[in-house]
């Protein structure tokens, strides 16, 4: 087809997104949020590029729904891996993706693929004192910054406008993206939902915040080892130790060509 750009589509537990490899065309944040937009264009909660860079497999940028591009993505860094483990034959056991900020080790686990979460600072770096809302409050940069508040019905949350709230408040320069988390009856099992800076919407799941929220169940009440956290997109693990490592299911939707 001409005038078109070949695509592949791959979703991490609902959390999805479009891979371009090597793309041609200028990443703009109109073609991007076009190219998103889930009624006219293939619909994704971002775009993935991949590219070469030296000594890894690749280099990975990340571009939201909103057509800006964020710094990190724990579960589009496994669609990304899995998509080179495919197009590679599952030649190796690891790989090694460039971000933003930093190289991950994506390693193989069983039928998917585990990031160890190599980039988390800046714990509880601002004053939470004044948010009163839920029970308690928790701040990480797990690549991108992350605000967990424990809550007692996570369900019954209104998310959108609620996220909203702190998505874009004072206290953070840069903005936040926001999880809310309900524990379960079940061994270091708990229930979570996020909203995602960039999306500006929830997502179905999300890695960092993921992450983020097992950093905080291990802050509160002391969590370690295998963490079990439920979200709309089923069900994944954090395991937090010496090293923390992210892992869950990844699909590959479709590939297609898109019409430019």
């Amino acid at each position: 087809m001409k005038n078109s750009l070949k695509f592949t589509k791959f979703s991490g537990n609902g959390n999805d997104f479009i891979i371009l490899d090597h793309p041609t065309v200028e990443m703009t944040p109109a073609f991007v949020k076009k190219m998103c937009d889930r009624h006219f264009g293939v619909g994704a909660d971002g775009i993935l590029t991949l590219t070469e860079f030296a000594g890894t497999d690749g280099e990975m940028r990340i571009f939201n729904a909103d057509g800006g591009e964020a710094e990190m993505c724990g579960n589009g860094l496994r669609c990304l891996a899995t998509y080179i483990d495919q197009k590679l034959n599952h030649a190796k056991n690891a790989y090694r993706i460039k971000t933003m900020n930093a190289t991950y080790e994506v390693i193989r686990q069983e039928n998917a693929f585990a990031i160890e979460m190599s980039e988390i600072k800046d714990k509880n770096l601002y004053d939470l004192s004044h948010f009163h809302e839920f029970d308690r409050s928790f701040f990480i940069n797990t690549g991108v910054p992350h605000l967990v508040f424990l809550v007692k019905d996570a369900k019954a949350i209104d998310i959108k406008p609620t996220a909203a709230r702190y998505r874009y408040h004072s206290t953070f320069p840069n903005g936040t993206n926001v999880s809310f988390v309900e524990i379960q009856k079940d061994y270091q099992t708990a229930y979570v939902r996020t909203y995602e800076r960039g999306v500006e919407d929830e997502t179905h799941s999300c890695g960092t915040g993921l992450t983020a929220t097992a950093l905080a169940l291990n802050y509160w009440n002391g969590w370690k080892e295998m963490i079990t956290l439920k979200t709309l997109g089923g069900t994944q693990r954090v395991l937090v130790g010496d090293k923390v490592f992210y892992s869950g299911e990844v699909k590959h939707c479709f590939s297609g060509e898109y019409s430019l």
